[in-house]
C-alpha cells in the first residue's frame, strides 16, 4: 500500500473544463503524486480567498488509465474462507489496487472528510454488489471517517469479505435525515472499508438500463456516514468525459462543516483528468 502523499501548497488559478475557478486570492493544494499504471495522480483541493473548500477532488494524467494491473491481486481486502491457508484470487479477494491522500491541514475543521483513496478494480465487484458494477472501474473514495478507524474494520467471511461482527456495525442503519431516501443498503459491506450504500435510481439498475458508466455511493459504518464515492468505469474515463452531477442531499448533517452538492467527471484541455467534490455549502449539525 502507498503511503499517503506528503503536500505542497501555492496559490494559483485552476482551470477545470477550459474555466478559471479561482481568484488570486485562492489558494490551490496539490499532494505528492503517486503512481499508478502507466501514470500516476495527485489529491487536490481548491480554497477560496476565505480559506473554504470550493473544489476537493483527484487529478491525474492519460497514463493512470493504461498498463493497468488485468488481475485483482491477493493482498488487498482479502480473507481465507474455506481456510486452506492460502488466499484464491477468485471468492477470497477484492483485490483492488488502491492509492492514499491525506488532506491539507489548511482543512481542519472546515469539512468533515479527512483522507481520499482512489481503488483500481480490474474486474469490478463481485456479488452481493449489482452484477453491472462487474466491469473494470475506479473508485474514488473521499473519507468522513478517520484512516485509522477505517483500519479497524476486519477481514472475515461475511458479505464482501468482512468479519461478521463488524458486517452487524456496518449494517447499523443510519438516521433517515442523514441519508437521502434513494440510497439503499444492499450488504456490499467491505474489510477496510465498510458499507456502501448505493443509489437505487441509478439508471444502470433499472430493468434494460444503460452501460454502467458511474454512479454516485455513500459510505457507513456504526450508523454513520463514512465516505462519499464517485464509481467511474475505466471505458467512460477513457471517453474523455466532461460532466457534472449533482449529489443526492440528506435532510440534515451529523457533524458541521462544508459538503459537497456535485460530483464532476472532467478531461482537461492540457491532457488531464479530474474526480472531484465541488459546490461546497456550510451545513449546521442538526
Amino acid at each position: 500500500m502507498n503511503p499517503i502523499g506528503a503536500l505542497l501548497i501555492g496559490t494559483a488559478v485552476l482551470v477545470v473544463g477550459g474555466t478559471s475557478l479561482a481568484a488570486a486570492d485562492a489558494t490551490t493544494v496539490h499532494s505528492e503524486a503517486q503512481k499508478l499504471g502507466n501514470g500516476s495522480a495527485q489529491l487536490y483541493v481548491e480554497l477560496d480567498a476565505e480559506g473554504a473548500p470550493a473544489v476537493l477532488g483527484v487529478t491525474f494524467d492519460q497514463g493512470m488509465l493504461e498498463g493497468l494491473p488485468a488481475m485483482p491481486n491477493t493482498w488487498s481486502r482479502c480473507f481465507d474462507k474455506n481456510g486452506n491457508g492460502q488466499i484464491d484470487a477468485h471468492g477470497e479477494c477484492n483485490g483492488d489496487y488502491e492509492l492514499e491522500f491525506a488532506l491539507p491541514q489548511e482543512l481542519a475543521g472546515a469539512t468533515p472528510f479527512a483522507w481520499v483513496s482512489v481503488n483500481w478494480n480490474p474486474m469490478g465487484h463481485p456479488p452481493p454488489a449489482p452484477p453491472v458494477w462487474a466491469v473494470p472501474h475506479i473508485d474514488f473514495h473521499f473519507y468522513l471517517m478517520p484512516r485509522e478507524a477505517v483500519r479497524q474494520i476486519r477481514p472475515g467471511p461475511c458479505a464482501e469479505l468482512i468479519d461478521c461482527d463488524d458486517f452487524v456495525r456496518a449494517q447499523m442503519p443510519v438516521p433517515a435525515q442523514y441519508l437521502h431516501a434513494d440510497h439503499i443498503d444492499v450488504g456490499a459491506a467491505v474489510n477496510d472499508m465498510g458499507n456502501h450504500l448505493i443509489d437505487s435510481k441509478s439508471p444502470e439498475l433499472a430493468p434494460g438500463g444503460p452501460p454502467f458508466t458511474h454512479t454516485f455511493i455513500f459510505g457507513a459504518y456504526d450508523g454513520q456516514i463514512t465516505f462519499y464515492e464517485p464509481m467511474i468505469t475505466l471505458a467512460y474515463l477513457q471517453s474523455r468525459p466532461d460532466t457534472c452531477v449533482p449529489i443526492k442531499q440528506p435532510d440534515a448533517f451529523a457533524t458541521e462543516g462544508y459538503y459537497p452538492t456535485s460530483y464532476c467527471i472532467r478531461y482537461l484541455p492540457d491532457g488531464r483528468y479530474t474526480v472531484s467534490l465541488e459546490d461546497f455549502v456550510h451545513r449546521a449539525a442538526g
